[in-house]
C-alpha cells in the first residue's frame, strides 16, 4: 500500500495539472479537423503558409508510416529535409548542436550545414514515401519536385497560434536564408474528419 501511494499521488498530479500545461504551453486537446476548418485557422491567425504547399495525411494509418523518418515517433514541431536525390537528410551530431545553438547565435544557419555533402543521408527513407500517403486540399495524391532540396514543416492547429507562428515563422525565414535553394512545404498532422476508422 505506501508504494502504491506515491504512484496515485503522482497519477492524480499529472491528470490534474492537464488543463494547466495546455494554458501555459498554448497546446490545446486535439480535435478532429477538416481541410477546410484547417485553412480557415491559417487564414485567420495569419499563417505564412500558402495553401498550395500545405499537405496533410490521408488516412490515420499515415501516422506510423511517417514515423519511419525519426528513430521514435514523429516529433511536433519538425522539419524533415530531404536532399536534390529525394534523400531524408539525418542529423548528425554537429547538425544537432549547431541547432541548439541557433537559439542563440542566429550567425549560423543550421539548413546551411545539414545540406553539405557531408550530412548523414539515409538511403531507405525517401521522398517517395511521403508521396504514397501525403494529400493536397483537393484529397489527390502529392508528387515532389526532382532535383530540388525540398524541407517539409510539420505543424498542428493543435499545437496552438503561439507555437505555430514561432515555429513556422521562424523556420520559414532561416530555410530562406539558407545558401541553398530550398523548396519549402507544410505537413498539416491534425485528425482529420474524412478518416476511415
Amino acid at each position: 500500500m505506501k508504494k502504491k501511494f506515491p504512484i496515485l499521488i503522482i497519477t492524480l498530479l499529472i491528470l490534474g495539472c492537464q488543463p494547466i500545461l495546455r494554458t501555459v504551453t498554448g497546446i490545446k486537446k486535439p480535435k478532429i479537423e477538416s481541410i477546410n476548418s484547417i485553412e480557415n485557422y491559417i487564414d485567420e491567425i495569419n499563417l505564412p503558409i500558402a495553401k498550395s504547399k500545405n499537405f496533410y495525411l490521408s488516412e490515420n494509418s499515415d501516422y506510423k508510416k511517417l514515423s519511419i523518418f525519426r528513430d521514435t515517433l514523429f516529433r511536433l514541431p519538425d522539419i524533415y529535409l530531404f536532399n536534390t536525390s529525394g534523400a531524408f537528410l539525418e542529423e548528425n551530431l554537429y547538425c544537432l548542436t549547431l541547432k541548439s545553438q541557433n537559439k542563440v547565435n542566429s550567425e549560423t544557419n543550421y539548413f546551411n550545414e545539414i545540406y553539405k555533402v557531408d550530412s548523414i543521408v539515409s538511403k531507405n527513407k525517401d521522398i517517395k514515401i511521403l508521396e504514397e500517403f501525403l494529400i493536397n486540399s483537393d484529397k489527390k495524391s502529392v508528387l515532389f519536385k526532382k532535383n530540388k532540396n525540398i524541407a517539409l514543416i510539420l505543424w498542428a492547429k493543435f499545437l496552438g497560434n503561439k507555437k505555430n507562428l514561432k515555429h513556422i515563422i521562424n523556420s520559414k525565414k532561416r530555410l530562406e536564408d539558407a545558401s541553398n535553394p530550398i523548396d519549402i512545404y507544410y505537413l498539416n498532422i491534425d485528425t482529420l474528419e474524412n478518416w476511415e476508422e
